[in-house]
Protein backbone atom coordinates (compact mmCIF):
# COMPACT_ATOMS: atom_id res chain seq x y z
CA UNK A 1 0.00 0.00 0.00
CA UNK A 2 1.36 3.23 -1.24
CA UNK A 3 1.00 6.55 1.33
CA UNK A 4 2.35 9.18 -1.24
CA UNK A 5 0.20 11.91 -2.84
CA UNK A 6 -0.43 11.31 -6.16
CA UNK A 7 -0.66 13.86 -8.70
CA UNK A 8 -3.28 13.75 -12.01
CA UNK A 9 -0.27 14.27 -14.48
CA UNK A 10 0.64 12.60 -18.13
CA UNK A 11 2.69 9.32 -18.12
CA UNK A 12 5.36 11.47 -20.17
CA UNK A 13 9.18 12.59 -19.82
CA UNK A 14 8.52 15.90 -20.50
CA UNK A 15 5.42 17.04 -18.70
CA UNK A 16 6.07 15.40 -15.58
CA UNK A 17 10.46 16.15 -15.78
CA UNK A 18 8.57 20.23 -16.39
CA UNK A 19 6.22 19.63 -13.58
CA UNK A 20 8.74 18.28 -11.42
CA UNK A 21 11.58 20.63 -12.02
CA UNK A 22 8.79 23.99 -11.68
CA UNK A 23 8.62 22.87 -7.97
CA UNK A 24 12.41 22.11 -7.01
CA UNK A 25 12.50 18.13 -7.12
CA UNK A 26 15.09 17.05 -9.63
CA UNK A 27 18.71 17.70 -10.33
CA UNK A 28 18.00 19.70 -14.08
CA UNK A 29 17.59 16.22 -15.71
CA UNK A 30 14.53 14.56 -17.02
CA UNK A 31 13.32 11.86 -14.90
CA UNK A 32 11.62 8.69 -15.42
CA UNK A 33 7.84 9.53 -14.41
CA UNK A 34 7.26 7.69 -10.42
CA UNK A 35 3.95 6.18 -11.70
CA UNK A 36 2.17 4.02 -8.46
CA UNK A 37 3.07 0.97 -10.94
CA UNK A 38 6.98 2.11 -11.65
CA UNK A 39 7.07 2.76 -7.60
CA UNK A 40 5.48 -0.82 -6.78
CA UNK A 41 8.08 -2.36 -9.16
CA UNK A 42 10.76 -0.77 -7.76
CA UNK A 43 9.36 -1.92 -4.14
CA UNK A 44 9.59 -5.54 -5.34
CA UNK A 45 13.56 -4.69 -4.95
CA UNK A 46 13.24 -5.15 -1.08
CA UNK A 47 11.62 -6.92 1.74
CA UNK A 48 11.15 -3.96 3.85
CA UNK A 49 8.14 -2.35 4.19
CA UNK A 50 7.58 0.54 2.50
CA UNK A 51 6.60 2.31 5.47
CA UNK A 52 9.57 1.61 7.35
CA UNK A 53 11.13 4.85 8.45
CA UNK A 54 14.90 5.21 8.42
CA UNK A 55 14.97 8.71 10.01
CA UNK A 56 14.80 12.34 8.93
CA UNK A 57 16.71 13.93 5.89
CA UNK A 58 18.39 16.99 7.41
CA UNK A 59 18.15 19.82 7.66
CA UNK A 60 14.31 20.10 6.26
CA UNK A 61 13.74 16.83 7.93
CA UNK A 62 11.82 14.95 4.87
CA UNK A 63 10.53 11.36 6.29
CA UNK A 64 13.71 8.68 4.52
CA UNK A 65 10.97 5.82 4.06
CA UNK A 66 11.25 3.26 1.68
CA UNK A 67 8.34 3.86 -0.57
CA UNK A 68 9.72 7.31 -0.88
CA UNK A 69 13.24 6.40 -1.48
CA UNK A 70 11.72 3.87 -3.55
CA UNK A 71 10.05 6.66 -5.69
CA UNK A 72 13.00 8.71 -5.95
CA UNK A 73 14.83 5.36 -7.48
CA UNK A 74 12.53 5.65 -10.11
CA UNK A 75 13.12 9.25 -10.74
CA UNK A 76 16.75 8.41 -11.16
CA UNK A 77 16.28 5.25 -13.30
CA UNK A 78 17.23 2.54 -11.45
CA UNK A 79 16.24 -0.73 -11.31
CA UNK A 80 14.58 -3.02 -8.85
CA UNK A 81 17.73 -4.98 -7.77
CA UNK A 82 19.66 -1.41 -7.31
CA UNK A 83 17.16 -0.40 -4.41
CA UNK A 84 18.91 -2.16 -1.58
CA UNK A 85 21.95 -0.28 -2.00
CA UNK A 86 19.55 2.85 -2.30
CA UNK A 87 18.04 1.93 1.31
CA UNK A 88 21.64 0.96 2.69
CA UNK A 89 23.19 4.29 1.39
CA UNK A 90 20.45 6.20 3.91
CA UNK A 91 20.88 3.42 6.63
CA UNK A 92 24.65 5.28 6.73
CA UNK A 93 23.84 8.89 5.52
CA UNK A 94 21.74 9.36 8.94
CA UNK A 95 23.90 7.94 11.34
CA UNK A 96 25.27 10.85 13.40
CA UNK A 97 28.91 9.45 13.03
CA UNK A 98 28.50 10.62 8.96
CA UNK A 99 26.77 13.97 9.69
CA UNK A 100 25.14 14.55 6.99
CA UNK A 101 23.36 18.17 8.53
CA UNK A 102 26.20 19.65 8.32
CA UNK A 103 27.33 18.29 4.69
CA UNK A 104 24.25 19.41 3.26
CA UNK A 105 24.01 23.56 3.08
CA UNK A 106 27.85 23.60 3.43
CA UNK A 107 29.71 25.88 0.69
CA UNK A 108 32.44 22.79 1.02
CA UNK A 109 31.81 20.49 -2.49
CA UNK A 110 30.98 17.43 -0.74
CA UNK A 111 29.01 14.19 -1.82
CA UNK A 112 28.71 11.56 -0.37
CA UNK A 113 30.79 8.42 -2.06
CA UNK A 114 29.51 5.01 -2.25
CA UNK A 115 31.77 2.10 -2.67
CA UNK A 116 30.38 -1.33 -2.95
CA UNK A 117 32.20 -4.47 -2.03
CA UNK A 118 30.99 -8.50 -2.71
CA UNK A 119 28.77 -10.40 -4.99
CA UNK A 120 26.04 -7.39 -5.20
CA UNK A 121 28.36 -5.96 -7.48
CA UNK A 122 27.90 -8.50 -9.83
CA UNK A 123 24.14 -8.91 -9.24
CA UNK A 124 23.32 -5.25 -10.39
CA UNK A 125 26.12 -4.88 -12.97
CA UNK A 126 28.29 -2.71 -11.18
CA UNK A 127 30.83 -1.43 -13.13
CA UNK A 128 34.19 -1.86 -11.14
CA UNK A 129 36.91 -1.52 -14.03
CA UNK A 130 37.59 1.11 -16.56
CA UNK A 131 35.76 4.09 -16.35
CA UNK A 132 34.13 3.69 -13.17
CA UNK A 133 33.41 6.98 -12.33
CA UNK A 134 32.69 7.98 -15.66
CA UNK A 135 29.51 7.50 -17.61
CA UNK A 136 28.32 4.74 -19.25
CA UNK A 137 27.20 2.33 -16.26
CA UNK A 138 23.27 2.34 -15.23
CA UNK A 139 24.05 0.59 -11.89
CA UNK A 140 26.55 3.59 -10.84
CA UNK A 141 24.91 6.31 -12.51
CA UNK A 142 21.57 5.99 -11.21
CA UNK A 143 22.11 4.13 -8.02
CA UNK A 144 24.21 7.63 -6.76
CA UNK A 145 21.36 9.80 -8.76
CA UNK A 146 18.54 8.63 -6.54
CA UNK A 147 20.76 9.43 -3.35
CA UNK A 148 21.21 12.91 -4.99
CA UNK A 149 17.07 12.99 -5.64
CA UNK A 150 16.43 11.90 -2.06
CA UNK A 151 18.98 14.62 -0.22
CA UNK A 152 17.15 17.55 -2.66
CA UNK A 153 13.38 16.12 -2.33
CA UNK A 154 13.73 14.95 1.31
CA UNK A 155 16.12 16.72 2.97
CA UNK A 156 15.76 20.27 0.86
CA UNK A 157 19.64 20.41 -0.24
CA UNK A 158 18.34 22.89 -3.40
CA UNK A 159 21.12 24.47 -5.07
CA UNK A 160 21.18 28.31 -3.75
CA UNK A 161 18.39 27.41 -1.52
CA UNK A 162 19.38 25.30 1.48
CA UNK A 163 23.14 24.17 -0.48
CA UNK A 164 25.08 26.53 -0.56
CA UNK A 165 28.34 24.50 -2.55
CA UNK A 166 30.03 27.57 -3.58
CA UNK A 167 30.85 25.88 -7.28
CA UNK A 168 30.01 22.10 -7.09
CA UNK A 169 31.19 19.43 -8.94
CA UNK A 170 30.32 16.68 -11.18
CA UNK A 171 30.35 14.21 -8.32
CA UNK A 172 27.15 15.69 -6.83
CA UNK A 173 25.14 14.17 -9.85
CA UNK A 174 26.42 10.69 -9.09
CA UNK A 175 29.15 9.06 -7.45
CA UNK A 176 28.96 5.43 -7.40
CA UNK A 177 32.07 3.25 -7.78
CA UNK A 178 32.32 -0.97 -7.35
CA UNK A 179 35.55 -2.16 -6.06
CA UNK A 180 37.93 -3.99 -8.43
CA UNK A 181 38.00 -7.15 -6.28
CA UNK A 182 39.34 -9.14 -9.07
CA UNK A 183 41.91 -7.47 -10.13
CA UNK A 184 42.91 -6.10 -6.59
CA UNK A 185 46.14 -7.32 -4.89
CA UNK A 186 45.28 -6.42 -1.40
CA UNK A 187 41.73 -7.66 0.14
CA UNK A 188 38.74 -5.37 -0.04
CA UNK A 189 37.96 -2.43 1.36
CA UNK A 190 35.12 -3.94 3.38
CA UNK A 191 37.53 -6.07 4.88
CA UNK A 192 39.50 -2.95 6.35
CA UNK A 193 36.37 -1.98 8.02
CA UNK A 194 35.74 -4.94 9.68
CA UNK A 195 33.55 -7.48 7.51
CA UNK A 196 34.50 -10.70 5.76
CA UNK A 197 35.31 -11.42 2.48
CA UNK A 198 32.85 -12.16 -0.06
CA UNK A 199 29.95 -10.04 2.03
CA UNK A 200 27.66 -7.33 0.64
CA UNK A 201 29.26 -4.34 1.90
CA UNK A 202 28.37 -0.57 1.39
CA UNK A 203 30.75 1.94 2.32
CA UNK A 204 29.64 6.12 2.43
CA UNK A 205 32.07 8.81 2.49
CA UNK A 206 31.70 12.37 2.09
CA UNK A 207 34.59 13.44 -0.55
CA UNK A 208 35.69 16.35 -2.72
CA UNK A 209 36.51 16.49 -6.44
CA UNK A 210 38.97 13.77 -7.44
CA UNK A 211 42.68 14.99 -7.47
CA UNK A 212 43.98 12.90 -10.61
CA UNK A 213 47.90 11.21 -10.10
CA UNK A 214 49.73 9.99 -13.28
CA UNK A 215 52.50 7.93 -12.99
CA UNK A 216 53.39 5.52 -15.41
CA UNK A 217 56.71 3.58 -14.94
CA UNK A 218 56.16 0.67 -13.46
CA UNK A 219 59.06 1.38 -10.85
CA UNK A 220 57.37 1.22 -7.27
CA UNK A 221 59.51 3.66 -5.81
CA UNK A 222 58.58 5.78 -8.49
CA UNK A 223 54.56 5.66 -7.91
CA UNK A 224 54.76 5.88 -4.49
CA UNK A 225 57.10 9.06 -4.77
CA UNK A 226 54.22 10.19 -6.96
CA UNK A 227 51.48 9.33 -4.76
CA UNK A 228 53.78 11.11 -1.81
CA UNK A 229 53.81 14.43 -3.67
CA UNK A 230 50.07 14.28 -4.84
CA UNK A 231 48.04 13.63 -1.61
CA UNK A 232 49.41 16.77 0.83
CA UNK A 233 48.03 20.13 -0.62
CA UNK A 234 46.85 23.07 1.65
CA UNK A 235 43.65 23.69 -0.20
CA UNK A 236 42.17 20.28 0.98
CA UNK A 237 39.57 19.78 3.69
CA UNK A 238 41.13 17.18 5.71
CA UNK A 239 44.69 19.16 6.41
CA UNK A 240 42.44 21.35 8.67
CA UNK A 241 40.19 18.10 9.91
CA UNK A 242 43.04 15.94 11.36
CA UNK A 243 39.78 12.77 11.51
CA UNK A 244 39.11 12.86 7.57
CA UNK A 245 38.32 9.63 6.31
CA UNK A 246 39.97 11.05 2.49
CA UNK A 247 39.95 7.99 -0.26
CA UNK A 248 42.67 7.13 -2.41
CA UNK A 249 41.05 5.25 -5.11
CA UNK A 250 44.45 3.34 -7.21
CA UNK A 251 43.82 1.33 -10.43
CA UNK A 252 44.61 -2.22 -10.32
CA UNK A 253 48.25 -1.70 -11.93
CA UNK A 254 49.07 1.07 -9.29
CA UNK A 255 48.47 -1.58 -6.48
CA UNK A 256 49.97 -4.19 -8.22
CA UNK A 257 53.28 -2.40 -8.66
CA UNK A 258 53.45 -0.80 -5.31
CA UNK A 259 52.66 -4.55 -4.05
CA UNK A 260 55.89 -5.75 -5.96
CA UNK A 261 57.42 -3.18 -3.66
CA UNK A 262 56.96 -5.25 -1.07
CA UNK A 263 53.80 -2.69 0.11
CA UNK A 264 50.92 -4.32 1.84
CA UNK A 265 47.67 -2.11 3.07
CA UNK A 266 48.66 -0.75 5.97
CA UNK A 267 52.65 -0.50 5.38
CA UNK A 268 50.92 1.81 2.30
CA UNK A 269 48.88 3.71 4.34
CA UNK A 270 51.88 3.93 7.08
CA UNK A 271 54.24 5.23 4.68
CA UNK A 272 52.11 7.83 2.60
CA UNK A 273 50.80 9.42 6.19
CA UNK A 274 54.50 9.65 7.94
CA UNK A 275 55.59 11.20 4.00
CA UNK A 276 52.65 13.80 3.11
CA UNK A 277 52.89 16.48 5.91
CA UNK A 278 53.15 20.15 5.71
CA UNK A 279 55.36 22.10 7.28
CA UNK A 280 53.42 23.71 10.50
CA UNK A 281 53.36 27.39 9.09
CA UNK A 282 51.52 26.01 5.69
CA UNK A 283 48.09 27.07 6.79
CA UNK A 284 46.91 30.40 6.43
CA UNK A 285 45.70 32.04 9.75
CA UNK A 286 42.34 30.79 9.38
CA UNK A 287 42.86 27.56 8.03
CA UNK A 288 45.13 26.99 11.12
CA UNK A 289 42.40 28.23 13.47
CA UNK A 290 40.33 25.95 12.01
CA UNK A 291 42.69 23.02 12.69
CA UNK A 292 43.22 24.13 15.74
CA UNK A 293 39.55 24.07 16.44
CA UNK A 294 39.67 20.32 16.58
CA UNK A 295 41.87 20.23 19.44
CA UNK A 296 45.63 21.71 20.16
CA UNK A 297 46.80 18.20 20.46
CA UNK A 298 46.26 17.00 17.06
CA UNK A 299 47.72 20.12 15.52
CA UNK A 300 50.70 18.87 14.66
CA UNK A 301 52.45 15.31 14.46
CA UNK A 302 55.91 15.83 15.35
CA UNK A 303 56.21 19.35 14.46
CA UNK A 304 54.23 19.27 10.74
CA UNK A 305 50.77 19.04 9.87
CA UNK A 306 49.91 15.53 8.70
CA UNK A 307 47.04 15.08 5.79
CA UNK A 308 45.13 12.76 8.45
CA UNK A 309 46.96 11.70 11.72
CA UNK A 310 45.82 8.21 11.98
CA UNK A 311 46.58 6.10 9.19
CA UNK A 312 43.56 4.02 9.45
CA UNK A 313 41.46 6.91 8.79
CA UNK A 314 43.30 6.78 4.76
CA UNK A 315 40.40 5.03 2.92
CA UNK A 316 42.10 2.87 0.70
CA UNK A 317 40.50 1.52 -2.41
CA UNK A 318 41.50 -0.50 -5.84
CA UNK A 319 39.29 -0.13 -8.74
CA UNK A 320 39.13 1.12 -12.12
CA UNK A 321 40.91 -0.49 -15.09
CA UNK A 322 44.34 -1.86 -15.61
CA UNK A 323 45.37 0.35 -18.82
CA UNK A 324 47.31 3.51 -17.88
CA UNK A 325 48.62 4.86 -14.68
CA UNK A 326 46.02 6.64 -13.23
CA UNK A 327 44.46 6.93 -9.85
CA UNK A 328 43.05 9.60 -7.47
CA UNK A 329 42.97 10.76 -4.41
CA UNK A 330 39.01 12.14 -3.02
CA UNK A 331 39.44 14.65 -0.36
CA UNK A 332 37.70 14.68 2.64
CA UNK A 333 36.71 17.14 5.66
CA UNK A 334 34.26 17.93 8.72
CA UNK A 335 31.39 16.03 7.51
CA UNK A 336 30.60 12.39 6.01
CA UNK A 337 33.07 10.31 7.91
CA UNK A 338 33.38 6.97 6.53
CA UNK A 339 29.70 4.17 7.44
CA UNK A 340 30.17 0.89 6.22
CA UNK A 341 27.40 -1.98 6.57
CA UNK A 342 26.06 -4.98 5.25
CA UNK A 343 23.92 -4.00 1.84
CA UNK A 344 20.19 -4.99 3.90
CA UNK A 345 17.87 -6.25 0.67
Amino acid sequence: MLTSTVEDLPDDVEAVSAWLHERGHTDGLPVVPPTRERVLRMLEGTTRDPATDLGAVPPTNGAATVEKLAINAVMAGCRPEYLPVVLTAFDLLLQPGFQLAGMQPTTNPLTPMLIVNGPVRHRVGLNCSTGVMGPGWQANATIGRAVRLALINLGGARPGEVDKCTQGFVGKYTLCVGENEEDSPWAPLSADRGFERGQDVLTVVGVNSAINIHDSSGDWNDVVKTFCGSLPSVGTPNVVDPHATPVLALNPLHARILTDGGFDKAALREHLVANTTLPADALSERRAHLRREEGEEDYLVDGRIPIVNDADSLQLVVTGGMGGGHSCFLPAGHYGQAQSAIVDI
